[in-house]
């Protein structure tokens, strides 16, 4: 096992973005509310989802089913079942070399080895998560509407609880919705063999236990109907963590400050807490028959990394029950104040430092196209095919053979999802 949440935390938010919006299948025209025996009915979303990384490294599957009861009056229970298996090869954080070098596994019991002007990828890595989620929302008077959930995600060597609460109200005639949540996660990591002993050489493998990590996330929002054809939506959240954020799994290149060939390798260490800031902004205009859906957001955290993300989406309505909805994603961040691409033989030791590019300066775009279809008896299909591509930058100075390697390698994926609903 060499892949956990802490190992991938911006892959498991992609993946689990990605699934919600494709269980969020939306159909192709309005519908006034629903007062039949059919609202009675359990709505099932149910969405399958496939990542594949380019050079033989991460591959994904992840399959969601999404129950949804109106037992009337606004009030609402949703249950969601997630599963997901993740194979291939991840990087270890090691730079690439002219000469081959051999790494050992995390249990201590095994080694692997990377060909020369190749990235250390850890070959044998391998995952598998369950995780239900709950969540009941029902109306508190005449204007407010509350939410409650909670959810349990299991893997391997990681396991984590999550207690969640919203409250509503609507202003204005209900052209206008503020709203506020709160989100409580205990995470659990069991590390294998151990978490490792920051700045520890790789080879010597000293272990110190399990640790946690406390996730509080809160948000407050504003929805505003703007006219009959204009929705818009402002959100600020705030999100603090303190325990275990270092990665158990990656390392830095020790290397020799003439040469630049790799000494050893030190496992990296990470600040034991995060406080982040993220601003939110999103409109949909309503054309004729078509949909414009423009959003932004903007993240700020006191590890240094700030970043802006900008997503447009048209949703093209090709008749009265089938659209096409093309996607563009553009993204971009500035370095964590502690990222390097490996650390110097003789230098003094930094307090925190970590080789993780999804912790360095990138910029990315995700670019695709979803198809989507009303079928008979209150039952939707849709697919959706999308390219990634990441393009990072190196923060630290190259040195001797290192000036021939790429110490930053392009990253490409492939996500192809598949969504189908229904009632009974």
């Amino acid at each position: 096992m060499q892949l956990t949440n802490k190992k991938m935390p911006a892959f498991r938010a992609a993946l689990a973005a990605a699934s919600c919006g494709l269980l969020g299948i939306a159909t192709t025209t309005a519908h006034a509310e629903d007062t039949s025996a059919d609202s009675k009915k359990w709505q099932v979303d149910t969405a399958v989802l496939y990542y594949a990384e380019d050079s033989g490294r991460v591959t994904a599957a992840e399959p969601i089913v999404n129950f949804k009861k109106d037992y009337g009056d606004e009030r609402v229970l949703n249950l969601k079942v997630t599963l997901d298996s993740l194979t291939g090869a991840s990087p270890n954080g090691a730079t690439s070399s002219s000469q081959p070098q051999t790494f050992t596994g995390p249990s201590g019991n095994k080694t692997y080895t990377t060909a020369p002007n190749s990235q250390p990828l850890d070959g044998e890595f391998k995952d598998t998560r369950a995780a239900v989620h709950a969540n009941w929302e029902q109306p508190l008077g005449e204007d407010y509407k509350a939410s409650v959930g909670g959810g349990i995600s299991s893997e391997y060597d990681f396991k984590s609880l999550s207690l969640n609460g919203a409250i509503s109200k609507d202003l204005n005639n209900k052209n206008t919705t503020i709203s506020a949540g709160l989100n409580l996660e205990l995470d659990t990591l069991n590390s294998v063999g151990g978490k490792p002993k920051p700045f520890s050489s790789m080879a010597a493998n000293i272990k110190e236990g399990d640790d946690n990590k406390t996730v509080i996330d809160a948000l407050i929002g504003v929805t505003q109907v703007i006219n009959r054809k204009t929705v818009m939506q402002w959100n600020y959240s705030l999100s603090t963590s303190s325990g275990y954020h270092t990665d158990p799994y990656k390392v830095l290149s020790l290397v020799d400050g003439t040469t630049g060939f790799a000494s050893d390798y030190l496992f990296e260490n990470r600040p034991d807490s995060r406080t982040r800031h993220s601003l939110f902004w999103q409109t949909k205009y309503h054309l004729t028959e078509d949909v414009v859906d423009v959003s932004y957001r903007y993240m700020t955290d006191d590890w240094g990394i700030n970043s802006h993300t900008l997503d447009l989406r048209y949703r093209y309505q090709l008749n009265d029950s089938s659209y096409l909805e093309p996607h563009v994603r553009f993204y971009t961040q500035t370095a964590a104040d502690f990222y390097q691409n490996f650390l110097v033989q003789g230098q003094t030791l930094p307090q925190f430092a970590s080789a993780d590019s999804r912790l360095g300066e990138f910029d990315a775009t995700t670019f695709g196209i979803k198809y989507g279809k009303t079928l008979s008896n209150d039952r939707e299909f849709s697919v959706r095919v999308e390219q990634y591509n990441q393009a990072g930058n190196a923060k630290t100075p190259a040195i001797g053979q290192l000036k021939t390697q790429t110490l930053v390698p392009d990253l490409n994926a492939l996500v192809v999802q598949f969504g189908y609903s229904f009632k009974f």
